[in-house]
């Protein structure tokens, strides 16, 4: 009988349950599977949990907003989930969290790069289902929002090329939308088209540019 140790890391208990449930489920559908389970609250725990080497756990479920561990080493899922590629390189790695930024999901996404990646406001009972079975045959998941994200901030992000960091440089140094074309070889239209596309890249309202070139800076564009 094949049997899967799982751990399951969520600050929020019924996070944790809904998880379970799910992997009663896809027993009682498949008398030929067992499952243990582990859970953690907080990132201490959950450390404490995947540096035991004497636990191998072939599927991990992670939060990425968590309590940091006591003594500061781990702030966040996503550094338990670095934490778990090294010390559990074996296990499947199934991210849900609230995070519904496109670029901070694709960034985790990259980063990370998990096996399977979930957003809260769009998982169900069924959704779990699908995701750990498609990770515990060795499949990659991920949920309907997050698919339409990476699509979005993917498309956008082939878009920032040198004509936009152009274009960034110069509103950084002051110059008026209208009078870039006097530094590029540009029409204002596509100028205010590529600063649209680039306020949507980075999710922030189309208005002023200070914004625009805060975020930028943030993200290593400036």
């Amino acid at each position: 009988m094949p049997k899967y140790n799982v751990l399951l890391v969520d600050d929020h208990p019924m996070i944790i349950a809904g998880f379970e449930q799910a992997l009663e489920i896809i027993k009682e559908h498949n008398d030929e599977l067992e499952f243990s389970k582990d859970s953690a609250l907080n990132c201490t725990d959950a450390a404490e949990k995947i540096l035991n080497e004497d636990k191998k756990y072939d599927l991990i479920c992670l939060d990425l907003s968590l309590p940091a561990s006591e003594d500061g080493k781990y702030n966040s899922g996503e550094d338990l989930a670095k934490l778990a590629k090294k010390s559990q390189p074996q296990a499947k790695l199934l991210i849900c969290t609230m995070l519904e930024n496109n670029y901070k999901v694709l960034n985790v996404l990259r980063r990370i790069d998990p096996n399977g990646f979930l957003v809260k406001s769009d998982t169900n009972p069924d959704i779990l289902i699908a995701a750990i079975e498609s990770l515990l045959r060795g499949h990659t998941y991920h949920s309907t929002t997050v698919q339409k994200m990476m699509k979005k901030t993917i498309e956008f992000a082939h878009n920032i090329d040198e004509e936009d960091l152009r274009i960034l440089y110069l509103i950084s140094k002051g110059i008026l939308t209208k009078n870039i074309p006097d530094h590029m070889d540009l029409s204002l239209s596509t100028i205010e088209k590529r600063k649209k596309q680039m306020k949507f890249f980075f999710d922030i309202p189309n208005t002023n540019d200070k914004i625009l070139v805060e975020k930028a800076k943030e993200k290593g564009f400036l």
